[in-house]
C-alpha cells in the first residue's frame, strides 16, 4: 500500500507511452511519483491518470517502459541524452524530497538508503553489507531482466540499463560525491544486474 509524500502531490516526471510493436505510436501518457509505502519507506511508481491501480507499475517496468518511448527519437544521439536526462533526473528528486530528513545521518546512510529506495522500487529482493567506506548489495535476480521477461519489453533492456546506472550516478554524485561504482558499469550493459557495489 502506497500514499503520496507530503511533499509530492505532483509527478515528479511524465512521458508519452508509445506502442509495444514495432511502430513508434503513441497511446497515452505515464506518471512517475514518488511515493511513500508503507512497507518499503519511499519508492518511484507509474501510473497513469484515472486509470487506477491495475495500470500502477513499478520502475523496473517504468525504465523499460521510458525507454521504448525513446525509440520514437529522429537521432540516437537524442535518445541517449533523453535516457540519461531521466535518470539524472530521478536521482534529484530523491536527493532534493528524501536527503533533507536525514540530515542526521552520516553519507553511508544516506546512501544506503538511496540505493534501498531504486531496488525497491523495482520490487527486487536483495541482501545488503554496509560499513562507513563500502556498500555492497546482492540481487536475487536483475529485475530488469526479469520485468523485461515478464512483459515483453525485451529490447528496451540495454537502453533501461543505461538509465539505472545514470541514476545511481546521479545518487552518489549529489549524495557522496568522494565514492565510487564499482558495480554496475557501463561498459557491461549487456550483462545482468546481480550486484551494487560502492566504495568510498
Amino acid at each position: 500500500m502506497t500514499e503520496t509524500l507530503e511533499s509530492q502531490e505532483m509527478p515528479v516526471f511524465s512521458y508519452t507511452l508509445a506502442s509495444a510493436d514495432l511502430r513508434y505510436i503513441e497511446i497515452g501518457e505515464r506518471d512517475i511519483y514518488l511515493r511513500h509505502d508503507l512497507k518499503k519507506g519511499p519508492i518511484f511508481h507509474g501510473e497513469i491518470a484515472g486509470c487506477g491501480p491495475g495500470c500502477d507499475i513499478n520502475l523496473a517496468e517504468v525504465l523499460l517502459e521510458y525507454a521504448m518511448s525513446c525509440e520514437g527519437c529522429s537521432r540516437a544521439d537524442l535518445a541517449t541524452e533523453m535516457l540519461t536526462s531521466f535518470g539524472d533526473h530521478l536521482g534529484q528528486v530523491y536527493v532534493e524530497r528524501i536527503i533533507p530528513g536525514k540530515s542526521s545521518a552520516d553519507t553511508s546512510q544516506n546512501l544506503s538508503a538511496a540505493i534501498v529506495c531504486i531496488l525497491n522500487s523495482m520490487d527486487s529482493k536483495f541482501s545488503q553489507e554496509i560499513s562507513q567506506s563500502s556498500l555492497s548489495f546482492s540481487l536475487e535476480c536483475c529485475p530488469l531482466s526479469e520485468c523485461a521477461r515478464d512483459t515483453g519489453l525485451n529490447r528496451s533492456v540495454e537502453m533501461a540499463y543505461l538509465v539505472l546506472i545514470t541514476l545511481f550516478r546521479s545518487l552518489v554524485d549529489r549524495i557522496a560525491p568522494g565514492w565510487t561504482i564499482v558495480q554496475p558499469s557501463s561498459i557491461e550493459i549487456n550483462i545482468p544486474l546481480h550486484q551494487v557495489q560502492l566504495t568510498s
